[in-house]
């Protein structure tokens, strides 16, 4: 994350091969200490993916992964994993090929609006994307319920999910983490959001509107067709609350002329940007080269999405 996750996020750039026996591993190669995942040594000391901690170098997958390890580095040095069970009580289609998956955890718990959790869906056959995949949590804390909002694609991971029948399980193996949340500050918001990336600003703005707290915020969201989730939401948000703005950008890739076009201030804005990697990383770079502060800029990363299926 320059606030990079990966994410659907959340976040990861591959799957997750089943737990890696470090026996196997050569000296080239190392296991990531958040996800379990094999990485070479010289790929993440290149990506700046590497830390010291205790006398000892841990190589990381992405990150996101070095971000939870800054954070925290005793909970990935010293591993004790407890695994939560989330069970699926609905689902539903929101638009296009995006649903949304509603679940119970047998244990509380909290987040921020805007954070992402990790979950495993153990399943046949899984591809290269495994069994593992990072999701922002789209509800919001008073909901009483953990829902993820995603595009059902043909990845095994995605179509066991939408198979999963109601009332099975998965496993939360990441408890909710991440900093790409509301910030109060006394610059303007601007969400951007490509696609699938909007389910972090959704979650941010309702827990907004809920408590009573003024939303002032402008959203810019990108979609390849209208058929966007959550619109009629945000129809209705800009109605009740003034202060917030919306803009839709339909069929056409988001430039930093188009953004100045629709924001005249960006470049002395609070700047988040959610979506697909790609167009995340080339809009921050954009925007970083005409003017905006990189502690003003917050970017959350959706891997396994590009250009063509956000």
């Amino acid at each position: 994350m320059h606030d990079h996750h990966d994410h659907e996020h959340h976040h990861h750039h591959h799957g997750d091969a089943p737990a890696v026996d470090p026996a196997t591993l050569d000296d080239t190669q190392a296991i990531c200490p958040v996800t379990g995942d094999v990485v070479v040594k010289a790929e993440a000391e290149a990506l700046g993916h590497s830390r010291q901690h205790d006398g000892q170098t841990y190589y990381f997958c992405c990150a996101t992964c070095v971000q939870l390890f800054d954070k925290n580095p005793e909970k990935y040095t010293h591993q004790t994993h407890s695994t939560d069970t989330l069970t699926l009580t609905s689902k539903e289609n929101l638009a296009d090929n995006v649903w949304a998956f509603r679940f119970e955890a047998d244990t509380p718990i909290s987040w921020t609006p805007g954070q992402f959790i990790r979950i495993e869906l153990p399943h046949d056959n899984p591809d290269d994307e495994g069994t593992k995949r990072w999701f922002t949590i789209s509800s919001m804390p008073h909901d009483g319920y953990i829902q993820i909002t995603t595009r059902v694609t043909d990845t095994t991971f995605k179509q066991a999910l939408a198979a999963l029948p109601i009332g099975s399980t998965i496993n939360l193996v990441e408890q909710p983490d991440g900093d790409f949340v509301w910030q109060e500050s006394e610059k303007p918001l601007v969400f951007i959001a490509g696609g699938i990336g909007i389910t972090p600003f959704y979650s941010m703005l309702k827990a907004r509107g809920h408590s009573g707290q003024p939303v002032s915020a402008t959203l810019i969201y990108n979609g390849r067709t209208d058929e966007l989730p959550f619109k009629v939401e945000f129809e209705e948000a800009s109605r009740r609350h003034p202060e917030f703005k919306v803009h839709y950008v339909i069929g056409e890739q988001l430039t930093t002329e188009k953004l100045t076009e629709l924001v005249p201030n960006i470049s002395s804005s609070q700047v988040y940007i959610s979506g697909a990697e790609s167009m995340v990383e080339a809009l921050g770079k954009q925007l970083e080269e005409s003017g905006l502060a990189n502690d003003n800029l917050h970017q959350d990363f959706f891997p396994h999405y590009s250009e063509a299926n956000y």
